[in-house]
């Protein structure tokens, strides 16, 4: 009976991932209707006058890559075709050339060089970032993050430090930065044509005429009290799911739980935290096995999702073997309370983030040590 719960729910699960993946597709397709950038639709789509100087030509070298691309490397130079997505973590890496699909980076330095042409969109997480290039939408997080006589076809979304703006913004901008540099000099083509929303501590100043659209400002603030409130109820009504899921599908579970409250659990917590998603990442470059990968890694996740409501629970369930309780309406109170107490724990300033990373080691150490001990009891 268990285990054709347990098949149930797997297979739902796998329905409900490839759901959710068709239905994100067909409406960023319905929505952007994205079509291949030529010359004479991006000029036209420019304001006059405001036309790239930089062309794309073809890589020094005639390679091209008709399909993904994954390198993890110190040093990376693409200057060759990609007709799909770009997949790169390493020190600094150089885009010189057409990118048919994404691309995803994730390096100290990030330079999207003046050949690069990047067709969909750029995710990025970087030190320092320099378009020289042309980006269809961008996503980024950096330091710092300039436009170099670039173009963004359409949208840049930044969470940085500085933002130089010495190129054009097809559209609109929304940023959260401390300092933002438009150059000034003359016939200077730092320009956003769309609107600018910009998330700061205060105030920033900014030039005329180098933002076409409206200029909105958003002053940063800390959680609010409801969005505490929100936090919380949330974690008490997963919680409280969890241990309904568990009490119909695995109820031997909840009652051994006391038998896994010890350092070992710990141990192997850590252990798979550290060493799952280096298995992702090595399946991911075998390429053949990215399947495999990106299933092994939507289970981590959830894993590590459900890790500190485990925790809770089975904290609850020692605290009510010492008490005596032993009615399920009793237990649902006191997992209601201890959801509070270890929900209050982790909101605790400086300390609550380490606490919260131990109980979710500790909540996923649980999880791999039971599915280990019913794989060696069957």
């Amino acid at each position: 009976m268990l285990k054709t719960k347990t098949k149930i729910l797997a297979i739902f699960l796998i329905i409900v991932l490839l759901f959710s993946t068709i239905v994100l597709a067909d409406n960023e397709a319905s929505e952007n209707e994205i079509m291949p950038i030529s010359e004479e639709n991006y000029e036209s789509q420019i304001t006059s006058g405001d036309e790239p100087d930089n062309t794309v030509s073809q890589p020094s070298n005639d390679s091209h890559k008709k399909n993904d691309v994954y390198i993890l490397e110190d040093n990376v130079t693409i200057d060759y075709n990609v007709d799909g997505n770009v997949f790169v973590c390493a020190d600094t890496v150089t885009l010189n050339s057409q990118i048919g699909g994404d691309a995803f980076i994730c390096a100290k330095t990030l330079i999207v060089d003046e050949k690069a042409y990047i067709f969909n969109n750029l995710f990025a997480v970087a030190e320092s970032i320099e378009v020289k290039g042309i980006s269809y939408d961008v996503y980024a997080s950096a330091k710092t993050f300039t436009i170099s006589n670039g173009h963004i076809y359409r949208d840049i979304k930044l969470v940085a430090d500085t933002f130089n703006v010495n190129g054009v913004v097809g559209r609109d901008a929304s940023i959260t930065v401390n300092n933002i540099n438009f150059n000034t000099t003359e016939n200077s083509n730092g320009v956003i044509h769309g609107n600018l929303d910009y998330y700061s501590d205060s105030e920033l100043s900014i030039p005329e005429n180098f933002v076409n659209g409206k200029i909105n400002h958003h002053v940063l603030k800390g959680s609010s009290i409801v969005d505490y409130v929100i936090s919380l109820i949330a974690f008490v009504v997963f919680v409280i799911a969890l241990w309904l899921i568990c009490l119909w599908i695995a109820p031997k579970f909840l009652n051994n739980t006391n038998n896994y409250l010890c350092l070992k659990s710990i141990g192997i917590g850590l252990l798979a935290f550290i060493a799952i998603p280096v298995v992702c990442l090595a399946l991911l470059l075998l390429i053949l096995t990215s399947g495999v990968s990106l299933f092994l890694l939507t289970i981590y996740i959830l894993s590590l999702i459900a890790s500190k409501a485990l925790f809770t629970i089975m904290a609850n369930n020692y605290i009510c073997t010492k008490l005596n309780i032993n009615k399920n309406i009793a237990k649902f109170g006191m997992l209601i309370l201890s959801s509070l107490v270890i929900w209050a724990i982790t909101q605790i300033p400086y300390v609550g983030f380490p606490i919260s990373i131990i109980i979710t080691i500790f909540g996923l150490g649980v999880l791999v040590s039971s599915i280990l001990c019913k794989s060696k009891s069957e």
